[in-house]
């Protein structure tokens, strides 16, 4: 596949995510809110993804659709869902959950976490999470955050009208803690969580 500009992946990015989190596909007036650009800017962007083979051309309302090059060995079968309070009937399911569509992409990598601090998230310590390389994020949103360009921590991005950004933990035992804006980088974006219980990542 061809390089991206900043911008084109900028616009990919908010496609898969958006996809992620609505089930659908942005329009070009819901990528160009995010990017900040005009509809036919947004539609250029899309024939260019389109042109260096990240997004399909489609006959549908979107008129593109992502690239899906994963092969079967990367998803297992969905079975259904599993009571972890109450037990709940079994009812089997049949679809495949692709893994490498969630975990996988262009510009994310894994970072393996130390610390308690986002245990209320889901998150704790020696978790992996899947994050998608990015200096932009909406508030609310789980971040890498470099901090005076040496300290980096994963924690809740709330940027404030003040020049002041909290990153917020998720352990009501710890305090927020508070930034001049201008000494927080953002470095990604939370995209997923997994845990290893076998050990064997550590072998890879």
């Amino acid at each position: 596949m061809a390089m991206l500009t900043s911008k084109q992946s900028a616009a990919l990015n908010i496609i898969k995510t958006f996809a992620q989190e609505h089930h659908r596909l942005p329009t070009l007036e819901e990528i160009g809110n995010e990017l900040n650009i005009g509809r036919s800017t947004a539609h250029k962007h899309i024939r260019s993804l389109i042109g260096a083979g990240y997004l399909l051309e489609s006959s549908g309302k979107a008129a593109y659709k992502l690239q899906d090059d994963f092969s079967s060995e990367d998803t297992l079968p969905y079975m259904g869902r599993i009571a972890a309070g109450a037990p709940i009937e079994a009812i089997p399911e049949q679809q495949n959950i692709n893994l490498a569509q969630v975990f996988c992409g262009p510009d994310r990598y894994v970072l393996k976490i130390s610390g308690d601090s986002m245990i209320e998230a889901g998150i704790w310590d020696e978790d992996y999470v899947v994050i998608q390389k990015q200096n932009y994020a909406r508030e609310g949103a789980i971040i890498v955050a470099l901090i005076n360009r040496y300290e980096a921590t994963l924690k809740y991005y709330h940027p404030k009208n003040t020049g002041v950004t909290e990153l917020r933990p998720a352990n009501s035992l710890l305090e927020p803690m508070f930034y001049p804006s201008e000494h927080i980088e953002i470095q990604g974006v939370l995209v997923g969580v997994f845990r290893d219980y076998i050990g064997g990542l550590e072998n890879t």
